[in-house]
């Protein structure tokens, strides 16, 4: 488990996208100031424990906020 806070872009010569697809499940917790989204994932259906969880991740508020700019940057996406 690891709490994100803070996005930097590093220089990868190859990327690929992942063969394994799962359902990030979320859900949140605390309040104002101190929100924290939590997304988990489970193991994939051809794992030897496929529902057991595999990884998650939390984004405080100021992290998910600088995740959204980040998607909104990289997907041209406008509000």
């Amino acid at each position: 488990m690891a709490v994100i806070i803070k996005f930097e872009r590093f220089e990868k010569r190859t990327f690929r996208m992942q063969p394994t697809q799962v359902v990030g499940h979320f859900g949140t917790f605390g309040e104002g100031q101190q929100k924290v989204l939590q997304i988990d994932t489970q193991g994939s259906q051809t794992r030897e424990k496929p529902q057991k969880q595999s990884q998650t991740l939390q984004l405080t508020r100021q992290s998910a906020f600088e995740l959204w700019k980040l998607l909104g940057e990289e997907f041209k996406f406008s509000a």
